[in-house]
């Protein structure tokens, strides 16, 4: 067993600075959550993810789950479906805003949704979500969103 100095370990944590905000980061350090019941519809996402470098993501198939593990995995975004087995996406996103932790208060929200309806847009922006994308998700818009994101470019 290796034993590292605590001047070794400080120098792969993140400065403080750094922490607070995810503003920044390379793609490979973004921290994405993914939630979607369809199991491949999630890795096919997951895999578009780290086709254009996103590696630190997570993956949830269930609301409920997605709560669980939020504060923990701390995301830089969340990526909702917006049919869940348990609630609606909508009603996640409104579990999300109001949870006793900051972090997961704060946390930006895209929907993903099967078709785009009349007012989508309008529905998902009053539910808390900063954009939607439909299903299949384009990588090309993907990480546009992601980049907008990422920069503090969102409109």
């Amino acid at each position: 067993m290796q034993i590292h100095s605590q001047a070794m370990l400080r120098s792969y944590l993140p400065a403080d600075d750094e922490a607070k905000s995810a503003l920044g980061l390379a793609p490979s350090n973004f921290r994405i959550l993914i939630v979607n019941e369809d199991m491949r519809s999630a890795d096919t996402l997951k895999r578009t993810l780290n086709d254009l470098g996103y590696f630190a993501t997570c993956t949830a198939y269930s609301a409920k789950r997605a709560l669980a593990v939020a504060v923990d995995f701390a995301p830089a975004v969340a990526l909702l479906d917006l049919v869940l087995p348990d609630m609606t996406g909508y009603q996640l996103a409104s579990r999300f805003r109001s949870h006793l932790s900051t972090c997961v208060r704060k946390v930006p929200l895209l929907a993903i949704a099967e078709y785009s309806l009349y007012g989508t847009t309008e529905l998902a922006r009053a539910a808390g979500f900063m954009g939607w994308l439909p299903k299949p998700v384009e990588p090309v818009a993907l990480n546009a969103l992601l980049g907008k994101l990422q920069t503090g470019a969102w409109s």
